[in-house]
This record gives C-alpha cells, sequence and structure tokens, in this order.
C-alpha cells in the first residue's frame, strides 16, 4: 500500500536518502565522501524545499500490513512521472513490494491521467534494473559523463 508521507516521516526518510544519493554519487561519479554528501544535500534542497509540500514533488511510505517498508518519491508533470526515489528497506526485499509499489504507482497515477512512468537507474544497481524490466519498463538511454 501506498500513502502520502507526513511531514515527521520527512527528516527520517531525508536521511536514508542522503546516504544511499551519496554513495551513489561516489560510486557513479567518483566523488569523495564529502563532495558526495554535499552534493545530495545541495540537490535534496533544491528540489524539495518545502518538504512533503513542495510542488509537484510526490512522497509516498510503502507499507504491508501496517508496517514501513519502504519509500517512493516521484515528481509530476501533465503528462508523466519521474521516480526521483525507490527504496524497498534491506529486511523487506525479494517479497514482492517492489513490485506492488511499481503497480500501486500506475494505478495511482492512470486515476489522474497520467499514463508514462520515467526513472533512472544506476549502472551499478542490476537487481533495480531487474526489477524495472520485470515491470515492464525499457531502456530508453544511457547517462555518461567524463571527468577529466
Amino acid at each position: 500500500m501506498l500513502r502520502k508521507m507526513t511531514e515527521p516521516e520527512f527528516a527520517p526518510w531525508a536521511q536514508l536518502f542522503l546516504a544511499e544519493y551519496a554513495d551513489d554519487l561516489s560510486a557513479n561519479y567518483g566523488f569523495d565522501a564529502l563532495r558526495a554528501r554535499s552534493e545530495a544535500q545541495q540537490a535534496l534542497h533544491a528540489v524539495l524545499p518545502q518538504g512533503v509540500e513542495t510542488e509537484r514533488q510526490v512522497l509516498l511510505v510503502i507499507e504491508h500490513q501496517g508496517e514501513r517498508v519502504g519509500y517512493l518519491w516521484y515528481q509530476r508533470n501533465e503528462t508523466n512521472a519521474f521516480i526521483m526515489d525507490f527504496l524497498v528497506l534491506p529486511p523487506f526485499r525479494g517479497a514482492g513490494h517492489g513490485r506492488q509499489a511499481l503497480a500501486s504507482l500506475e494505478a495511482m497515477l492512470a486515476d489522474e491521467g497520467i499514463s508514462e512512468v520515467r526513472l533512472r537507474v544506476a549502472a551499478d544497481n542490476p537487481r533495480a534494473r531487474q526489477l524495472y524490466e520485470a515491470c515492464g519498463y525499457q531502456v530508453t538511454g544511457h547517462n555518461m559523463s567524463k571527468r577529466y
């Protein structure tokens, strides 16, 4: 089940997000830990300046039998949604919660007239890519970077 994140849930989620995003920046862009954390904090503040109340940003909690099993954050416009962050907490992975969350999100968005969901998956995250492909998502391009 997906439900809207509450204000008190924002700070704990943000700490998880910042840690994971900083790891992603280090792994995929070669940033040292300090720079990665700083970049992640700046990005989060820039995109979510009003936290859960930021316009066009939707922060959700994934629950199963009343227990929080993950989080899903997406950005929407008139025609599509872009998944900004999707996390099933480690103890709950492999139990179908990710697949169910994506199906619930798609149904919710379809009711709002949105017929396309986009996302980015890190090159070093084959498990996520496998989930997305199993749910019908297709590769539409590749992000590339060069450090010099």
